[in-house]
């Protein structure tokens, strides 16, 4: 958590109160006072006149009876023990000190303490407790401020930069500078202040940094810092570095192992990743870096291996959701869902109730892709009756529409149309009357249905009633290109553009869909032009890349898109769409048939209701000659996605080469009302023409 953070935290929470309440005593175990050379001394024979030395002898004694007071608790007592010292010593800095941590960790009188310690430190300049409790006095003055003006940090700064003058290994000196300096984005100071801190012996004295910022004083913590500083700094090796020192200090963090595994997904290979945490868990115990393992085994799409490392950590922790829903995941796209469906059945029944919806979910997703229509049905439908008797519904709104989505195209593909409207009017007792999604399930429906012009009057409608959502806007475009208008998607697309730092990944996906449209205009140079300024809004956005593929296969650039392509997978090793897109280019080239099916097989592996990939597999079937799979897999693509013109004709093409042309014509026919490019127009026109 950052300073600022920390100190809004503490002023919402009574942070002083409790700051106050856990301050050592001075002949405590603790260590505030028990390391301290006093400022006053016994007298030596021979140096003073009697009454001097009498006067400085019963002034040491009621300094340590002031101690003994402070210790027990009797405050009271001891102020008055230290206020009779100063009376009697009014050269001694130490009693001062000892006055000002009773105002201040005992009493909060802020202001009394600090002229404790100002007057010890004009007493003893070279005094280290007077100058550390003028710092933390400081310090809290800092963290207790909504927004410290930056007089208060640099007052901080400066007292304790002064406190590692007198003792150059305070390691809470070295920590709250870092901190300090981070406060004022000197990245380069706080990275030497956290490295002072880490050289530091082990504090003495952690009580002060523990309270004021929930943390220990610890190595631990000075390399989980360091880490956050150089990735601040864009040292991305220094930094995962530091964060696996951090784990290896303190394994049973999960702060710590959240952070590493963060940084080695933002900043590595997934090989490189996998080596990492491979190499760490040899020598550490983290329950959270084991189950990050099986987690990036799975996304590198060695699912084989995810099933076998999360099954063994399961016989430890037989009961962790995390591990049962990854477990679960690794064993769907290996094609065990059946052992999936034990698994997610076990997951919900220990599960919370906050957790177990989700889990539902992927039980109900399991049942579809298995083809178990019914079951999947019913799980849905479960699911939103658990969510119309939740006492907060709203707070499931995400997921309501997630569900009521899959259900209406349950529905539509089952044949259970008579469903629809019943359930669309329980959604919105759950939704509400205004909820957006109602008019996006009516636009997908007239799409499907070929009703183009419909869907977008109902997407400008829905796009001025609720001016927020975007989506609207951009489906109206999408549906401009399909009725093949592509300078109106085009300007109303632009329109969209904001041009601003912090809409940059809303408009990379505006470029997104601009690059499509212009693709199926025929416009390529246009089309890549855009997506390359996608790209440059946002760089790392997987499907800006498959994107970029499409453009540069449709332009001829074969090696290119077939480059790019083979890097994102290299990156993404489970990405389906650019597994099954690699594998339709080789099918439509012609090349390296089998390394294409086994590409496409693997997206459909990972995505079996995809009616893309099915189809993509169909396809590589046809290529291969193998006309009876080629029909079984397109029929069920075609069961998928109703209104896709690649699908209809591609089975009317295996159906031609069966011998059932009458049929072929009309899945020609039918590809044709959906078609949207101007290419794929004027081909399925030639088609019928000649057949």
């Amino acid at each position: 958590m950052s300073l600022i953070s920390r100190m809004l935290r503490w002023v919402r929470t009574g942070g002083w109160l409790f700051l106050l309440s856990l301050a050592p005593c001075a002949e405590s175990s603790g260590p505030i006072g028990a390391w301290r050379t006093f400022a006053l001394t016994p007298p030596i024979q021979g140096q003073s006149s009697q009454p001097e030395e009498n006067a400085r002898l019963k002034a040491y004694l009621r300094f340590i009876e002031g101690r003994q007071l402070r210790a027990s608790g009797k405050l009271k007592e001891a102020i008055e023990a230290y206020q009779e010292v100063i009376r009697l010593d009014p050269l001694a800095a130490e009693p001062h000190v000892e006055l000002g941590e009773i105002y201040f960790f005992h009493l909060s009188r802020r202001e009394e303490a600090e002229a404790a310690a100002e007057r010890a430190v004009r007493l003893a300049p070279q005094s280290l407790s007077a100058h550390l409790l003028l710092a933390r006095l400081y310090l809290f003055d800092v963290y207790r401020g909504r927004n410290p003006e930056a007089a208060k940090i640099e007052r901080a700064i400066s007292a304790y930069e002064a406190v590692t003058q007198l003792d150059a290994h305070s390691a809470e000196a070295w920590a709250f500078l870092a901190e300090l300096y981070q406060a004022r984005n000197e990245t380069a100071r706080q990275i030497e202040a956290l490295e002072k801190w880490l050289s530091a012996p082990p504090s003495t004295e952690p009580q002060f940094y523990r309270a004021l910022t929930g943390n220990d004083l610890s190595p631990d913590q000075a390399f989980y810092q360091l880490s956050q500083a150089y990735w601040r700094q864009g040292k991305a090796p220094k930094a995962i570095e530091m964060a696996r020192r951090a784990c290896e200090l303190e394994p049973e963090s999960n702060l710590y192992a959240r952070h590493l595994l963060s940084l080695l997904r933002a900043a590595t290979t997934i090989e490189e990743e996998l080596t990492t945490l491979e190499q760490l868990l040899k020598t550490v115990t983290s329950p959270t870096l084991q189950i990050g393992y099986g987690a990036a085994l799975l996304r590198a799409g060695r699912y084989q291996e995810a099933v076998a490392a999360l099954r063994a950590y399961l016989k430890q922790d037989p009961t962790n959701i995390n591990a049962l829903g990854l477990l679960a995941a690794a064993e769907r796209r290996s094609n065990q869902r059946l052992a999936a469906v034990e698994t997610l059945k076990e997951a919900i029944a220990s599960s919370e109730a906050n957790v177990r919806l989700r889990l539902m979910l992927d039980l109900a997703e399991t049942y579809e892709e298995l083809g178990y229509s019914d079951l999947s049905i019913a799980q849905y439908e479960e699911i939103l009756e658990a969510l119309l008797n939740k006492k907060r519904p709203q707070q499931s709104a995400e997921l309501a529409a997630n569900v009521v989505s899959r259900l209406v195209r349950s529905y539509r593909r089952d044949g259970y149309q008579q469903k629809i409207q019943p359930l669309l009017q329980r959604a919105q007792q759950l939704l509400g009357d205004n909820n957006p999604l109602f008019e996006s399930l009516k636009i997908e429906s007239l799409r499907e249905q070929g009703e183009r012009l419909k869907a977008l009057e109902v997407a400008r409608a829905a796009a001025l009633r609720w001016p927020q959502e975007q989506s609207f806007k951009l489906t109206a475009a999408i549906v401009l290109g399909e009725m093949q208008r592509y300078q109106e998607s085009i300007d109303l697309l632009r329109s969209l553009l904001k041009g601003m730092a912090e809409g940059a990944a809303a408009d990379a996906y505006v470029y997104l869909v601009l690059s499509s449209i212009q693709m199926q205009g025929g416009q390529l140079q246009e089309a890549e032009a855009s997506i390359r300024k996608a790209l440059q809004l946002n760089p790392n956005d997987s499907n800006l890349l498959i994107q970029l593929s499409f453009v540069q296969d449709r332009a001829g650039q074969y090696q290119a898109s077939e480059q790019t392509l083979r890097r994102l997978i290299e990156r993404e090793p489970d990405n389906a769409t650019a597994l099954n897109n690699l594998g339709y280019f080789l099918l439509e080239r012609g090349e390296r048939l089998d390394e294409a099916r086994a590409l496409i097989e693997r997206a459909v592996s990972i995505e079996p209701t995809n009616g893309s990939f099915l189809d993509s597999l169909g396809w590589a079937h046809y290529k291969l000659g193998r006309l009876e799979e080629a029909r079984k897999y397109l029929e069920k693509a075609i069961r998928y996605e109703r209104h896709n013109p690649t699908i209809y004709e591609h089975l009317g093409d295996v159906l031609r080469d069966l011998g059932r042309l009458q049929e072929a014509r009309q899945l020609w026919e039918k590809a044709l009302e959906f078609s949207v490019g101007t290419d794929e127009t004027a081909r399925l026109k030639d088609k019928l023409k000649k057949n």
